[in-house]
This record gives C-alpha cells, sequence and structure tokens, in this order.
C-alpha cells in the first residue's frame, strides 16, 4: 500500500502539477483512510466499497472538522480511486458517486425533539397566520423538507383520501425530481385544518402557503420564522430550516429506519448523501462501523 501512495503522490506531483503543499494533504487524507480502513473495518484499503468510504466521512465528520476539511478528504479519496482505476488496479471506482459536499458555514447541530416541540408550541395557532406557520415549519421538521420544497407547495399537492387520518403529499424535488410522502396521525390533522380554515387557498393551482392571493411565501421569510420563533421558545442552538432537515434525518435513524428509506424521503441520489446527514453518538456510530466490516451488507446505492 505504500508503494501505491508513493505512485499517487508522485502522479499529484509531476503529472498533475499540484504545488507540494496541496500533494501533502491529499497525500495524508489518503493514510487516514488507509489506517482507518485497517484499524476499524479490519479491511485492506484497495478492497473498500462505496459504504466504507460513507462510513469514513461520516466519522471525520463527527469529529468536528470542517467541510472544507471534509472537502479535502472526499476530493482525496476520488483523486486516489481514479488513479488506482487507472493503474488497473481495481476495476471500478467506488468514490465516483460521492455526493458534493455542502458549503455549510459551521457545523450542523440537528435540535432535540424537545426543543422542536418547543418551537412548534411558540407558535399562536388561534389565528391564521399562527396556523399557517405553525403547518410549515411542522412539514420542514416532520418530513425533512427542502425550504424550496416547502415553498413551492401546491394545494393539489396534498391527498387527503388514502386511508384514515392518511394522506400523500407530492413533493417537486431538486432537477425537477418529485416524491411522494405519507401525511399521517397529528400532522395530516393540523395540515387538515390549515386547509379548512377560511383564509385559507381553496384553488387546486394556489401556493399551499400564501402571503397574498396566488403569491407563495418566500425562503427567506421562512428563514425568518423559524429563527424568530426558536428565540421566541427559548432554543440555544442555532435553528433554520436545513437545521430541522437534518433533525428529521438523524430522528429517522435513531429510530431504526434503514438508510435507503430516509434516503427516499429526503429525495436524495445517494445513501452517501444522506449519511452527511445523520449526526449519531459514537456509540452508534461504532456500531455501524462493526455492522459493516462483519456483515458487508450494507450496500452502496
Amino acid at each position: 500500500m505504500i508503494g501505491l501512495i508513493d505512485q499517487y503522490r508522485k502522479e499529484l506531483e509531476d503529472i498533475r502539477i499540484y504545488a507540494s503543499d496541496t500533494v501533502q494533504v491529499y497525500t495524508s487524507c489518503i493514510q487516514a483512510f488507509c489506517e482507518f480502513a485497517k484499524e476499524h473495518l479490519n479491511l485492506d484499503p484497495i478492497k473498500a466499497e462505496g459504504a466504507h468510504l460513507v462510513l469514513w466521512l461520516t466519522f471525520l465528520k463527527q469529529t468536528g472538522i470542517s467541510y472544507s476539511r471534509l472537502g479535502h478528504h472526499q476530493y482525496a479519496l476520488k483523486s486516489f480511486f481514479t488513479f488506482l482505476l487507472k493503474m488497473n488496479v481495481i476495476p471500478t471506482n467506488p468514490a465516483q458517486s460521492l455526493p458534493p459536499i455542502p458549503r455549510i458555514r459551521g457545523r450542523i447541530k440537528p435540535i432535540s425533539t424537545e426543543d422542536a416541540f418547543k418551537l412548534l408550541d411558540s407558535f399562536d395557532q388561534t389565528t391564521w397566520l399562527g396556523k399557517r406557520n405553525y403547518t410549515m415549519v411542522s412539514l420542514l421538521w416532520a418530513l425533512g423538507l427542502r425550504i424550496s420544497e416547502l415553498t413551492g407547495l401546491r394545494v393539489r399537492d396534498f391527498e387527503p383520501d388514502h386511508g384514515k387520518n392518511i394522506g400523500l403529499l407530492r413533493i417537486h424535488g431538486k432537477n425537477k425530481k418529485q416524491r411522494a410522502l405519507f401525511v399521517v396521525d397529528r400532522l395530516f390533522h393540523h395540515l387538515s385544518c390549515y386547509l379548512a380554515h377560511p383564509q385559507s387557498p381553496k384553488k387546486k393551482r394556489a401556493p399551499l402557503f400564501p402571503v397574498a392571493e396566488n403569491k407563495a411565501i418566500s425562503n427567506d421569510r421562512v428563514q425568518s420564522i423559524v429563527k424568530e420563533h426558536a428565540r421566541k421558545a427559548g432554543i440555544e442552538d442555532r435553528v433554520t430550516p436545513h437545521v430541522l432537515r437534518h433533525s428529521f434525518a438523524t430522528e429517522m435513524y435513531h429510530h431504526n429506519v434503514p438508510l435507503s428509506a430516509i434516503q427516499a424521503m429526503m429525495g436524495h441520489d445517494s445513501i452517501a448523501e444522506t449519511a452527511l446527514y445523520i449526526h449519531v453518538s459514537d456509540k452508534l456510530q461504532q456500531q455501524a462501523l462493526d455492522y459493516v466490516s462483519t456483515s458487508g451488507r450494507v450496500s452502496w446505492q
């Protein structure tokens, strides 16, 4: 393995003409991954699959390193395994489908269930405006929606007749991809009550959450509402719609929902992308590492 890393270093220095500092950073990233694979996964790094790379990036994220530094590790993996593929050392590149590292200021910390309910309790549901805002934040937290998916919803996207207290919400995601999420129990009740309010939109094509007739609420306004009410609820941690999305993914994982199911609910292209949204304790992280290294049953896609 040392010989391959030396060849990779030479590839970066001589062929790609990287600066010496950059070469050192990428080489040290690969050395760190190799040590992790051997010590934690009992795995030859060359035989790593996509799931193992995800575990490595997730492990790094749990240490609290910056997203910029995490991006360096990811690029190093991609370039190293591309190099191994070119050298015919491996048949396929397991790093090829790794999702981009989101550029986020600071480390995202999901809020607890207790704080989520504090946030929801801060809304005055005796007014239509309060009921609208409560329903929006409920969907962000309970379904893990992107803020643009929330503001893009139309009345027709909610289909209430799928069983007793069961509805379906059709989400229009990134790159025109659509998915359907079940709305049940309390969330079904609150969304139905909101739509039944005399001031709520009735036309099928109308925005589900308007600020005026046929005008949907803006992303910026939703951001402000979440921040204002987090402050009102006395929540000290940073709360944004994206934090609520991370909180949803983490909550689902703690309730033993399979990663593939969380991936589908969040509208991600790969489990790798979903893994970056999940924040778990060191104990659960080690359980995941043990699971992959012993069973090999976690799939990349």
